[in-house]
């Protein structure tokens, strides 16, 4: 074997080991890199858990809007239907500023509040700045009060009901 012919055989195994190495670097560096990609990919797929926003058992009436009746009490385009989210048995009054028995039930339902504090939860919604909610649980007439219970199908009741009335329907159908 001549010297250029050793050149070149040199040559040829020197070239070879260099894109064998660089070929070897090149796929860890793939795999490293799908390797990220998929945990990436994992974290961003994972279902978001979002807390329960904790209950407010005060006893104090809470004007809520659309997004936190969403947030607190159910989603309203639900594929599984209606679902309560809280744990505590709720009264949500479905009101206008302008209505005069809504103005009436007012007072009555901030005393029941207070009466049943730690064992309801008293929850107004403006029909007038929730209209899509509204529209969504077929509100007509207000006041509507709708009575919620863990685990069972809420009951709808339109008009403004006495005192007595509501305690009685509180102590049968939510405690």
């Amino acid at each position: 074997m001549n010297k250029k012919s050793f050149l070149k055989i040199l040559t040829l195994m020197l070239t070879g080991i260099i894109l064998v190495s660089a070929c070897k670097s090149k796929k860890e560096d793939n795999i490293i890199q799908e390797d990220e990609v998929l945990t990436k990919t994992i974290q961003n797929s994972a279902p978001e858990v979002k807390p329960r926003p904790a209950e407010d058992l005060s006893g104090k009436v809470q004007i809520i809007t659309e997004e936190e009746f969403i947030a607190k009490i159910t989603e309203i385009d639900n594929e599984k239907g209606f679902q309560y989210k809280g744990s505590t048995p709720a009264i949500v009054d479905f009101y206008a500023d302008w209505c005069r028995p809504c103005i009436a039930l007012g007072p009555v339902l901030e005393r029941l509040g207070e009466k049943y504090k730690g064992q309801i939860i008293i929850y107004k919604v403006n029909v007038d700045k929730a209209q899509r909610l509204a529209a969504q649980f077929g509100i007509q007439s207000i006041p509507s009060l709708l009575f919620l219970k863990p685990n069972e199908q809420p009951k709808m009741m339109v008009g403004a009901p006495t005192q007595d009335e509501l305690d009685k329907i509180i102590n049968e159908a939510l405690l």
